[in-house]
C-alpha cells in the first residue's frame, strides 16, 4: 500500500438471518482477501458471528481487534459504534502487512447511514462497496416477492413485518450491490420477478444471486464504488442523518443456562412460540440426547438450523474409546478446572434479536424448555429422551 492510497470498504449488510456470515465465511476462503480485517457489528451480547470468523474460532473481545477480527458487539453496535470504530479503524491502518481489504458485516438491524458514517470517518478509508443480501425465500414469503417494499401491495397490519419492512427498506436504498441469497430455495420463475422488484427499488445498484455456493467478492469488481456525497445527500433528504446505530425497537435478549435442553420441549418451544416478531435467533447449545455435541443454532423467521461444531471437553474427557494418552487427558482436566462440576464446558449460550414481546414470548418457552432436576438426574443415569430433531446434522467447514 503507497502513502497515497486508501483502504477499501466492503460492508455486508441486510436483514436478520439473510445470510451474511455464510456469506462471509466463503469470502475467506478466497486467496485474494487472504489478510483481510474484518470488522463484525453485531447486536448480539455474545459475538457469536466474530468467534465464527476468527481463526479456528478463537475467542474475541468486544470492542477489540484480535487477530485482524473487530468484534463490535453490545454496546460497541450502538452507542458506542463511533468512538469505537474510530479506535478499531486506526487499529487496522497500522497493521503490518496492510490489509488488502477491510471487510464489515453488519448487523441486520442497522441503520445504513451512521454505520457508512463512521466507517468512513477516518480519511484512510474509502467505501467500496456497500452490499444488502435478501434472503429470496423470506422475501417470497414474508414481503410478497417484493411488492410490499415497493407499495404495490399494502404492508398488512402484522406489526413486527411492518417494521422489518421499514428496515430492509431503509438498507436497500443505500446499497450499491443487492444479493439475493437462497434462490435455490424458491423457483426461479420467483426469482426473476424479485429481482425485477429489486431494480426497481434501487436502479443504480448490482443485483447478484447467490445460492449454496455463495458469491466471490471479485465478481463485483466492475461495480462502481458509491459516492459518499451522494449516500450523505441521500440520508439528509430521507431525515436519517442523525439516526441511531441500529433499529430502535429491535434488541437483544441473552439466555445463558448449563442445564441441558429437553429435546422433545425444545422441539415444541421452537414450534408454538416463534411469533414474527423473533427476527433472529443464534448461539451454542446442548440437549440431553446429545450430550458431546456442541450445535450452533441459527434462527431466522421459521427457518431452523443446528450445525455440529465440535465436541465438548468433558465428553472428550470420558474418553470412551480409550484413545486419549495420559498427558492428554492431564491437559483436559486442567482446562476443565473452574468448569461446572457435573455439565463441565457444557452450556446454552443464545441471543435473542427482535421486537420486545416476541424475545420475551420465546425466551420463556426456550427457558421452559430446559431439563428440571429430575430430569438432570435421569440425565446421569443414562436414560434416553425422546429426540424429534433430525439425526443427520451438517457440520461446518
Amino acid at each position: 500500500m503507497t502513502g497515497s492510497s486508501k483502504f477499501p470498504v466492503t460492508v455486508l449488510t441486510g436483514f436478520l438471518g439473510s445470510g451474511k456470515t455464510t456469506l462471509l465465511r466463503r469470502w475467506q476462503r478466497d486467496e485474494t482477501l487472504q489478510g483481510a480485517a474484518l470488522i463484525i457489528h453485531d447486536l448480539s451480547e455474545l459475538g457469536i458471528d466474530a468467534e465464527l470468523l476468527s481463526s479456528e474460532g478463537a475467542a474475541t473481545t468486544a470492542g477489540e481487534l484480535h487477530d485482524r477480527v473487530a468484534a463490535l458487539h453490545g454496546i460497541h453496535a450502538r452507542d458506542q459504534l463511533k468512538s469505537s470504530l474510530e479506535l478499531t479503524l486506526a487499529q487496522i491502518a497500522d497493521l503490518t502487512p496492510p490489509p488488502p481489504q477491510v471487510l464489515c458485516e453488519s448487523t441486520g438491524a442497522a441503520r445504513p447511514w451512521p454505520l457508512i458514517s463512521a466507517l468512513t470517518q477516518d480519511s484512510r478509508f474509502f467505501l467500496r462497496h456497500f452490499i444488502v443480501t435478501v434472503d429470496a425465500l423470506n422475501l417470497h414469503r414474508d414481503f410478497s416477492d417484493g411488492r410490499i417494499l415497493t407499495g404495490e401491495q399494502d404492508r398488512g397490519r402484522d406489526p413486527a413485518l411492518q417494521h422489518a419492512a421499514e428496515v430492509l427498506a431503509e438498507q436497500l436504498a443505500f446499497a450499491s450491490v443487492i444479493i439475493l441469497t437462497k434462490v435455490d430455495a424458491v423457483d426461479q420463475g420467483i426469482v426473476a420477478s424479485q429481482v425485477d422488484r429489486l431494480r426497481q427499488l434501487r436502479p443504480s445498484a448490482t443485483v447478484a444471486l447467490s445460492a449454496q455456493a455463495g458469491l466471490l467478492l471479485g465478481q463485483l469488481d466492475a461495480t462502481p464504488a458509491p459516492e459518499l456525497s451522494s449516500l450523505r445527500r441521500l440520508a439528509e433528504r430521507l431525515g436519517l442523518s442523525d439516526t441511531s446505530a441500529t433499529a430502535a425497537e429491535v434488541d437483544a435478549t441473552v439466555i445463558r443456562d448449563s442445564r441441558p435442553f429437553h429435546p422433545e420441549r425444545l422441539h415444541e418451544a421452537v414450534r408454538n412460540n416463534l411469533g414474527t416478531g423473533m427476527y433472529r435467533t443464534k448461539g451454542y447449545l446442548w440437549m440431553a440426547s446429545r450430550p458431546g455435541q456442541v450445535l450452533l443454532w441459527q434462527q431466522s423467521g421459521s427457518q431452523v438450523a443446528l450445525e455440529l461444531t465440535g465436541h465438548w471437553r468433558a465428553e472428550i474427557l470420558r474418553n470412551a474409546d480409550g484413545r486419549l494418552l495420559p498427558e492428554e487427558i492431564d491437559f483436559l482436566k486442567g482446562q476443565l478446572q473452574s468448569a461446572h462440576p457435573l455439565f463441565g464446558d457444557r452450556v446454552n449460550e443464545l441471543t435473542l434479536i427482535g421486537l420486545k414481546d416476541a424475545r420475551v414470548n420465546f425466551a420463556r418457552a426456550l427457558r421452559s424448555a430446559l431439563c428440571t432436576d429430575e430430569e438432570v438426574a435421569a440425565w446421569q443415569r443414562g436414560e434416553t429422551f425422546p429426540d424429534p430433531w433430525p439425526q443427520s446434522i451438517r457440520e461446518i467447514e
